[in-house]
């Protein structure tokens, strides 16, 4: 993987899975896969949701039981009825969705399950200190005493991380682990990564990210539709990758960007979002100058606690209670977005960062949510209108292709990227003027991603205004007009479409004062 590594040692693969097969109820999610993984070695498993790649992540880690199939440790079998288990035996996994507890501090999430006790009483002192010590071996500045319910995203998924690392001594499996990492936070999750191939550790890293495949693995597999489809070099053409991914060849991921644009939807002029009460690690707006246009899409860029989260939260009233101070105009009139009312009055949308825990109810179905923003439209005499309900669902579906088409299913069932496009389409049934996006594709598939890239050009033709913060660099560059920079809450450059990544990355990291 590196120049820190000495390479994978091929002799006997330390995981190595032969004819997984797995089924939920009548759908089958695994048809036979071989997978195997060499100590050392950086395996990237690649495939679009729904492609399998977390069944078979669930079964090597023991959370789910294979229906056929066989997994060997070093060349012997092993079954996990769980995934302690699987820990046992030096198997650790970073999930997606973070198996961390909200309520308890940093300390306590990273021993949760293996507990220091000393005369039968915990010993909070004893896992205090070494929980310093673990975020210390990898750079990580976090406050240990914080509940992780307090914690930016990118913060819970280090913890996370740090956790699963006290477990992985044979095989370390990373879900996702960089959706919620800025470029600092990438590169550091990188020299971690490194550190632990040199020693043995044999990594499989599921990502959506391919720009980031040849920087880091040494291997790579693909899977469509339950199989594998193929193995390649990390070298590779992404266009290749691309092509075994979706099955058939991709056209340019980003569309054109917008010529025109129309009236000013938001401006901002060193604006301020004043707390009613200071909070730990909350970067309030301190001095925020841009604007927004009809048709146009403006990123917001900026290292972790740059406050871009904060400032779309504030917009929306969504976030911590306070006033906005400094000139904060929607549509050519000054308000004070005060609370999310004011915001959707203003006509103002938000779609979070967070879609599983804040953008969606996921017990309900799929029709049920994407009718939440409109829902006195579908309610004309206070009860659901079936017929209304259903028509409008039917509009977002076919708007954005959300897959399965059935508006009864439950949110929770869909993939990733399908329940992205649900928290998509509920925002934009209620049409706003302005439409707040907290990256908008975290932990999805490349070919979701251009339908959803596709949809908001689409959308801004038709005179949306479009603000997003997004810790993927590509993105940005990739689908905005202009890039605005944040760091530390205040406004620091600004750039048209189309500027080179080293310029705006020199920007959000302070080195050196960028203009325009």
């Amino acid at each position: 993987m590196s120049e820190a590594a000495a390479g994978p040692d091929r002799r006997v693969p330390v995981l190595a899975a032969r004819g997984i097969a797995k089924s939920f109820g009548g759908a089958r999610a695994l048809r036979g896969v071989d997978f195997t993984l060499y100590s050392g070695e950086v395996h990237a498993l690649l495939g679009e949701n729904g492609a399998g790649k977390s069944t078979l992540m669930n079964v090597l880690s023991g959370a789910h039981a294979p229906d056929e199939g066989e997994i060997a440790i070093d060349g012997q079998p092993v079954r996990f009825d769980d995934p302690r288990e699987a820990q046992a035996a030096g198997v650790a996994t970073i999930y997606q969705e973070l198996d961390l507890v909200p309520t308890l501090d940093v300390a306590a999430n990273l021993f949760l399950g293996r507990e220091r006790v000393r005369n039968g009483f915990l010993d909070k002192a004893a896992m205090r200190d070494e929980a310093r010590k673990r975020l210390s071996a990898i750079d990580v500045d976090i406050d240990i005493d914080r509940r992780v319910a307090d914690l930016s995203i990118g913060h819970r998924q280090v913890v996370a991380i740090v956790k699963a690392l006290s477990s992985a001594s044979k095989v370390l499996i990373m879900d996702e682990p960089t959706a919620a990492l800025t470029s600092t936070e990438v590169e550091r999750l990188f020299k971690i990564m490194r550190d632990l191939s040199a020693r043995g550790v044999g990594i499989i890293y599921i990502s959506h990210r391919l720009e980031e495949v040849p920087r880091v693995a040494d291997r790579v597999t693909v899977m469509r539709d339950g199989l594998v489809a193929g193995e390649t070099s990390p070298k590779a053409p992404q266009a290749e990758i691309v092509q075994l991914l979706v099955g058939r060849p991709l056209g340019e991921l980003y569309p054109k960007r917008a010529v025109n644009s129309g009236r000013r939807l938001l401006n901002l002029e060193r604006a301020r979002f004043r707390l009613r009460r200071d909070r730990a690690g909350w970067q309030a707006p301190e001095e925020v100058t841009l604007n927004v246009h009809a048709g146009e899409i403006v990123g917001l860029a900026g290292i972790m606690g740059a406050g871009r989260t904060e400032l779309l939260s504030a917009l929306y009233g969504s976030g911590l209670e306070g006033a906005w101070e400094g000139v904060v105009e929607v549509n050519g009139r000054s308000t004070k977005l005060a609370s999310i009312r004011a915001a959707r009055r203003a006509g103002i949308a938000f779609v979070t960062d967070d879609r599983r825990g804040d953008g969606l109810m996921l017990r309900m179905s799929v029709g049920r949510n994407l009718v939440m923003s409109i829902i006195r439209q579908v309610t004309p005499f206070g009860f659901v209108s079936a017929a209304r309900e259903t028509d409008s669902a039917e509009r977002s579906f076919k708007q954005f292709d959300i897959r399965p088409h059935d508006v009864r299913i439950a949110a929770g069932a869909l993939s990733g990227g399908n329940q992205q496009k649900v928290v998509l389409a509920k925002e934009v049934l209620g049409e706003p003027l302005l439409l707040l996006l907290d990256e908008p594709t975290r932990g999805v598939d490349v070919g979701a991603k251009g339908e959803i890239y596709a949809r908001l050009r689409e959308l801004a033709a038709e005179g949306l205004g479009v603000l997003v913060a997004s810790s993927e660099m590509p993105e940005l560059l990739g689908i905005c007009d202009r890039i605005v920079v944040l760091r530390g809450g205040r406004t620091v450059a600004e750039f048209d479409g189309g500027i080179d990544e080293l310029t705006v990355l020199t920007a959000a990291s302070g080195e050196k004062m960028i203009h325009a």
